[in-house]
C-alpha cells in the first residue's frame, strides 16, 4: 500500500506510528470475505486503535461507529486503521495470524520496527515496499512542518491551507492540540491518519503561557509513523 509510505517527520516522531490494512483480492477471494473483515475489525477495536475508517462511512474521528463501518463494508471490503502503540499492532498481527483468515495484510511503519515484529512473530513477509522520498520540483511542496501533517493522509485529502490555519489557531490559543488534530483529521476518510501523532506535533505551537501538556500514551509505546510496508 504505497499511500501509507510517504509520511514525513523525524524518526522519533515516526517511531510508534503504524498503519494496518487488511483486504481480500478482488476476483480471487473477495466473495464471502465480509465476515472475515468484520472479525478483524472486532480485533482492532478491542485493542484500541488511534483511528479506523471506511470510504463508505468516514472515520471514527468524524463520528462513524464501528457498527456502521462493519454494516457498510463494500463488496470488496477493506479495513484501514492506525495505531500509536507497537505492542498493540504486534498483538493484532499475532491474533490475525492465529485466526488464519487467508487475507492480505499490510503493515506500514519504520522498516526496522515492522521487520522486528515480523521476526518476533515468526512471519516471513511476502514483499517489502520502501519509500525513496519525493523527487522533482520539490520547491513547490509545502514546508516540512506542513508535510508532517498532510502526508498522514496518503490520498491527499488534507490540504496545506487547512493545516496552516489550524497551526495559526493553536498559536493563538484558540485550539488545543487535541482539538487541532481532530479538525485536520476529518477530511481523511480511509482511517490511516494518526490523531495521536498529530496532537504531539501540534504541541510545539502552543503558546508558552498557555501550554497544554501532552496526554499520556495509552499503551507501553508512545506515538509515531513510518516509511516501510510489509505484506
Amino acid at each position: 500500500m504505497t499511500h501509507s509510505l510517504h509520511r514525513h517527520g523525524s524518526r522519533e516522531s515516526l517511531r510508534n506510528d503504524f498503519v494496518f490494512l487488511a483486504t481480500p483480492a478482488a476476483g480471487i477471494n473477495h466473495e464471502g470475505s465480509k465476515e472475515k473483515l468484520i472479525r478483524i475489525l472486532d480485533l482492532i477495536y478491542q485493542l484500541g486503535p488511534a483511528n479506523i475508517g471506511s470510504y463508505e462511512t468516514g472515520t471514527i474521528l468524524a463520528g462513524a461507529t464501528i457498527e456502521e463501518i462493519k454494516a457498510r463494508l463494500a463488496e470488496v471490503p477493506r479495513v484501514r486503521t492506525a495505531f500509536s502503540s507497537r505492542e498493540k499492532v504486534k498483538e493484532l498481527i499475532r491474533q490475525v495470524k492465529e485466526e488464519d483468515l487467508g487475507l492480505s495484510i499490510t503493515v506500514s511503519g519504520l522498516i526496522e520496527e515492522v521487520l522486528a515484529m515480523a521476526q518476533e512473530l515468526s512471519i516471513q513477509p511476502h514483499s517489502v515496499n520502501l519509500s525513496l522520498g519525493v523527487h522533482g520540483r520539490t520547491a513547490d511542496l509545502p514546508s516540512e512542518e506542513i508535510l508532517e501533517f498532510v502526508t498522514m493522509c496518503g490520498h491527499g485529502m488534507i490540504s496545506a491551507r487547512l493545516v496552516q490555519d489550524t497551526i495559526d489557531r493553536v498559536k493563538k490559543g484558540n485550539l488545543t492540540p487535541e482539538q487541532a488534530a481532530r479538525r485536520i483529521a476529518s477530511p481523511c476518510v480511509c482511517g490511516i491518519f494518526n490523531p495521536d501523532r498529530a496532537r504531539e506535533l501540534f504541541q510545539k505551537y502552543v503558546p508558552l503561557h498557555r501550554h497544554v501538556p501532552a496526554l499520556a500514551p495509552e499503551g507501553p509505546a508512545a506515538r509515531d509513523l513510518g516509511s516501510g510496508a510489509l505484506s
